[in-house]
């Protein structure tokens, strides 16, 4: 049976059952709408009431919406994340021998280094607070390091639960973290049991999940001032390919041809069903890399829907510079290289090394916490300066390239000696008689000629003396 005997109608039903029964392959629509299947129901269910619901229990339950539908959200934090894993410890402060090889079993054996550090940097960038709780003995120290959910938090001071605090009688002082409060299995750590990496917390207003206000209790997070663009760009999102969806994109229209040899017009019109009716059967089993073969009076046309709807890439692309601003890391990092030139590329990277390193020194400094936490846990005296020292490597570290143009540029200037060139690039010296301490001497200066001068302007016979000038 030919494809365009599908259009002719059927005129021997057993010819019709013959072709079948010959057919190896049939194939069936399906009823079953394609966001289904694909799984954009779920998709925009999810976001649509992450977009709409103000209900969360607590601020950190918006803050993991965020992170969990939003790629460019998620892959800054990730990039920030994993430059904790660059790290050593220095123990040439820790000059007893006793406070050495405890840290170092402690680091090595007990409690794993890397993830603690990894999970903080996340932490102290979504939530602004990393909260752990010690786990130990005074036989051998501490044993394990518990992190702690954030948003199943509350922290107190020494006021007997349940009290009020507002704006004008805040929580000032961490002395209790409470652990799932006016629920179920609620357990009470004192502040010593806690390790609180938190990082701007000094000036910074908190409301709890019980309304109660904290002051200089809570760290503040990056996320906080990325709430309504976030909302905005997936009601943005949303809103187009719900418009999209809803619009035509083909039509089929039927040429007069189909019909002209057909006189009744009942005829023509059970005729022009007929033929709507095959093709709409033909395209819906089709796949998705299969072109119909249709007559030549059915034509399948394609809508044009770019003029239709507006262009929102300009407004994502601002809430995606947004996303980096906010948490200091260059676009081009995250594959987004349109519209960054190299001085905005090589700025954003210095102010994104500083709030990197400033995250790190909060980790530096948390890090000497957990250490003496274990020392007084064992009994051993210390002070903070006999302490090991958490040194992360540099994260703008020099390329090989780049030592070479600097201890080039310095030689050629006569600014460097030749073995101090040498050490830039970590070769060894050259003995002094031999120049090693020679600075290069036979630099020739430069004619760079007379320059315009601000806004000046040249005609051609300026230009036509200085040349003569030149060839004199």
């Amino acid at each position: 049976m030919g494809l365009l005997d599908l259009f002719r109608g059927s005129k021997n039903a057993t010819q019709e059952s013959t072709e079948k029964s010959r057919s190896p392959n049939t194939t069936t629509s399906s009823d079953v709408p394609f966001y289904v299947v694909a799984g954009m129901k779920d998709i925009f269910s999810d976001t649509e009431s992450f977009r709409s619901d103000s209900n969360y229990d607590t601020i950190f339950d918006l803050y993991d919406n965020m992170l969990k539908y939003d790629p460019e959200l998620n892959g800054a934090v990730r990039t920030v994340s994993l430059t904790a894993n660059n790290y050593r410890i220095d123990y040439k402060k820790a000059k007893n021998t006793q406070i050495r090889n405890s840290i170092k079993e402690l680091i090595e054996e007990v409690v794993d280094l890397d993830d603690i550090l990894i999970n903080a940097t996340r932490n102290l960038m979504v939530y602004g607070n990393d909260i752990n709780k010690y786990i130990g003995s005074s036989k051998n120290g501490i044993t394990g390091l518990q992190s702690l959910p954030v948003n199943q938090i509350t922290i107190t001071d020494d006021r007997q639960i349940p009290f009020a605090a507002d704006r004008d009688n805040p929580i000032m002082n961490a002395r209790r973290y409470v652990f799932r409060e006016n629920k179920r299995d609620t357990q009470v750590f004192s502040d010593d049991q806690i390790l609180h990496i938190r990082i701007d917390y000094r000036s910074n207003w908190f409301e709890d999940k019980l309304n109660r206000w904290t002051y200089g209790v809570w760290g503040a997070s990056r996320f906080s001032s990325l709430k309504q663009a976030i909302r905005a760009k997936y009601n943005t999102m949303n809103n187009r390919i719900a418009l999209e969806d809803s619009m035509t994109k083909q039509y089929i229209t039927i040429d007069a041809s189909a019909v002209e040899h057909v006189t009744d017009p009942n005829e023509q019109r059970e005729r022009l069903e007929h033929i709507m009716g095959k093709v709409g059967t033909l395209l819906d089993s089709m796949r998705a890399d299969q072109i119909p073969i249709l007559p030549h009076y059915v034509n399948l046309h394609h809508v044009d829907i770019k003029n239709t709807i507006p262009d929102n890439s300009k407004f994502l692309d601002q809430v995606n510079g947004d996303i980096a601003a906010v948490l200091h890391v260059p676009r081009v990092s995250m594959g987004q290289e349109q519209g960054s030139t190299f001085a905005a590329t090589f700025n954003a990277n210095q102010w994104s090394v500083q709030a990197i390193r400033r995250t790190q020194q909060v980790l530096v400094q948390s890090l000497k916490e957990l250490f003496s936490t274990h020392l007084d846990l064992l009994g051993i005296e210390h002070r903070n300066q006999d302490l090991p020292v958490l040194v992360f490597d540099s994260i703008d570290e020099e390329s090989a390239f780049q030592a070479m143009q600097r201890a080039n540029i310095g030689y050629d200037a006569g600014l460097l000696t030749l073995n101090q060139s040498l050490d830039i690039l970590g070769l060894p010296p050259v003995p002094k008689n031999e120049g090693g301490d020679d600075r290069n001497t036979g630099i020739q200066p430069v004619e760079l000629g007379e320059l315009p001068r601000e806004n000046q302007v040249m005609d051609d016979d300026d230009m036509s003396d200085e040349m003569s000038e030149d060839e004199a």
